[in-house]
């Protein structure tokens, strides 16, 4: 009866995953096909630029903000997507050897390892990490919790970055704030989802907030028409930055 129950657990842990890619895909698929290819192209969409060096500099500037050798720690990126935060990482001196990424599309992982051959990368799961607790100095997401509106997956997957940090280690969540007004597409990463996902006070602490890219209306205008304005509308009016990368801290063993 044990091994039964063991075989219908993993059916539906398989099923679960299964109708999770099939979703996420086809999120991806009709994105594309409403906001074009070259939607987020650097060298095609002038909006794109300053977007995404106010979103990099966010980053630098948060891994800037604790001391984390460049030699010998082990970094995860959960929701890697075609490794594009990975490739800042190795950018900045992180060894290919000592970085990881994961993600549920394979398409995706297929893509990021064309362009990271010596990263560890695999489709996987979020919600159940194959890796030991405390394996990684520092666990990464990217612009991955905005899209995932239901809070009981993102829990899950909020959980396993906890186990999988050591105690003492890092997080970096790297998302958007605000919610899409009239949208349930879209589900902002406030400092009260943060909160909640990653149990603060209890197995986490908040540790920094940097700003990053203008909310896209006003951000990509600028981008396109008045860059020299980008980051001094930025420092006047921080509330109109909605991208934001959080810092915090592990301070239990899972």
């Amino acid at each position: 009866m044990a091994a039964d129950r063991l075989a219908t657990n993993i059916q539906q842990a398989e099923l679960s995953q299964s109708t999770l890619q099939v979703a996420t895909g086809k999120y991806y698929q009709d994105y594309a096909a409403r906001k074009g290819a070259d939607r987020n192209s650097l060298l095609q969409n002038p909006e794109v630029l300053f977007q995404v060096l106010a979103q990099e500099a966010a980053m630098v500037r948060a891994l800037g903000s604790f001391h984390l050798d460049t030699r010998t720690a082990r970094i995860l990126d959960v929701g890697c997507g075609e490794g594009d935060s990975l490739w800042l990482l190795l950018r900045l001196g992180f060894p290919p050897s000592n970085l990881f990424g994961i993600d549920l599309l394979e398409d995706r992982i297929r893509k990021a390892k064309a362009t990271n051959p010596l990263v560890s990368l695999g489709c996987a799961d979020a919600t159940q990490l194959q890796f030991q607790n405390g394996s990684f100095d520092l666990v990464t997401e990217t612009m991955m919790f905005l899209q995932l509106t239901d809070d009981c997956i993102a829990k899950r997957i909020a959980s396993e970055m906890i186990r999988v940090t050591k105690t003492g280690g890092r997080i970096l969540v790297s998302d958007w704030r605000y919610s899409k007004p009239g949208s349930r597409e879209f589900k902002g990463v406030s400092r009260s989802r943060i909160k909640n996902l990653y149990e603060v006070g209890q197995r986490t602490e908040v540790c920094s907030v940097f700003r990053g890219a203008l909310v896209p209306p006003l951000g990509r205008f600028l981008s396109k028409n008045f860059p020299f304005a980008y980051f001094m509308i930025r420092a006047l009016l921080p509330w109109l930055a909605g991208h934001v990368v959080t810092t915090l801290r592990k301070i239990e063993e899972s």
